[in-house]
């Protein structure tokens, strides 16, 4: 199971402007505004003068407080990763490892849009994610620093690219009106075993010998890749 799809906009129901004109608006409103849009409807639905109509205020009243689009993402993520704390650290590498990850995999459960605006190769600001990095470091260190770094880009991208599955097969599934076992039912599986049978397989054909049903869930498969993952690291922090 990946997840539940996004609820209707419905959801987001604007403040009285009453709360929320003039000074009494607060950079936080404004997040918190844009975060409940994003949850609802996605990314794509955040726009500064939606959020403005949502709150009863001027587009520029918000700029004064969040600056542009941009700024307004990154402080977005920010925030919902902030959601999530870090629990107390175990000292043991693997254990610390994995408390990591199962706090980033919960913040990309709740926020489905989330792993979409997280950047790897351009490393964003983000306050709430810095003790992630720093814990992670530590425990690598005996790799080396350049080493240390690239094994937490590395989890750290593993996890983000199971998040990204998670909001793709939610955006399919709201609009296609099929969880991923109906699609898979209702494309039916005589095209696949016909490709297999028509090429040099071999693999394949064992696979499916006896009628091979993979439960495809995200959840597992997260712990699956995740144990995988750190095996390898083990291997790696094991050598003199």
């Amino acid at each position: 199971d990946c997840g539940a799809g996004r609820t209707p906009a419905s959801g987001v129901r604007p403040a009285p402007q009453s709360e929320q004109a003039g000074p009494s608006l607060d950079r936080g409103q404004v997040v918190q505004m844009a975060l409940a849009i994003a949850d609802a409807e996605g990314l794509a639905a955040v726009s500064m003068r939606r959020i403005a109509a949502e709150l009863g205020v001027s587009t520029m009243a918000l700029y004064r407080h969040v600056g542009g689009k941009e700024a307004l993402v990154l402080q977005m993520v920010d925030a919902a990763f902030a959601e999530f704390p870090l629990p107390p650290l175990y000292d043991d590498w693997r254990a610390r490892a994995t408390v990591i990850a199962q706090t980033q995999w919960a913040a990309y459960k709740q926020h489905l849009w989330l792993a979409g605006a997280v950047t790897v190769g351009r490393p964003q600001m983000l306050p709430s994610l810095l003790p992630h990095t720093d814990a992670l470091l530590a425990a690598f260190k005996p790799l080396g620093k350049a080493p240390s770094m690239y094994a937490v880009i590395t989890l750290f991208g593993y996890v983000r690219g199971l998040g990204q599955a998670m909001e793709i097969e939610a955006q399919a599934e709201q609009d296609t009106g099929l969880t991923g076992d109906d699609w898979v039912a209702q494309q039916g599986s005589e095209p696949m075993a016909a490709i297999i049978a028509g090429e040099n397989l071999a693999a394949f054909r064992d696979l499916f010998a006896g009628g091979f049903d993979l439960d495809y869930d995200l959840d597992q498969l997260f712990t699956f890749g995740l144990d995988l993952m750190l095996d390898g690291l083990a291997v790696r922090l094991a050598q003199p």
